[in-house]
């Protein structure tokens, strides 16, 4: 597996990807967002390549409070379960760490993943049900980075 930087190029295979996963980890009508913003890369994205197949993505975004948000990630769904998400995640973090005036991480994902995220430390703050459409639930998390350099840097909220 390959982790690299997004390039334009890469465009419809993510709206591939993201297709693959409607409409249990997204609604239909997330699409368009979706599709503006790879149009606008608001920060960082990533792809993840198995060969000359795509097979994931996933960004952040820093915001001048310190905080970092993630982006649209997703696997294509035919790869679920082979550990592609946490390779992304985990690439996504360790380039989050190395900024260190990056004190806070936020997200929000649905009832299906939240669990994999608390994998990695992240807290749920707020539920919202039905928050991306009907039968798929909001939820909004964070993870707190210490001031220490390196892995050590994550704690809970």
């Amino acid at each position: 597996m390959v982790v690299r930087d997004y390039q334009n190029s890469d465009r419809e295979r993510c709206l591939s990807v993201f297709d693959s996963n409607v409409p249990r980890y997204f609604a239909p009508e997330e699409r368009e967002q979706f599709a503006s913003f790879l149009d606008s890369q608001p920060g960082t994205y990533l792809v993840v390549e198995n060969g000359t197949e795509l097979v994931g993505c996933g960004g952040y975004a820093a915001h001048a409070d310190g905080t970092v948000a993630l982006c649209w990630g997703m696997v294509q769904a035919s790869f679920h379960g082979r550990g592609i998400g946490r390779l992304l995640l985990q690439k996504r973090l360790d380039r989050i760490r190395s900024d260190l005036t990056i004190r806070r991480v936020t997200m929000n994902t649905s009832q299906h993943t939240h669990t994999f995220f608390e994998e990695f430390g992240f807290v749920v703050h707020q539920i919202l049900p039905d928050g991306y459409a009907p039968g798929l639930d909001r939820y909004e998390m964070s993870l707190v980075l210490s001031a220490d350099v390196g892995k050590n840097r994550t704690q809970a909220l």
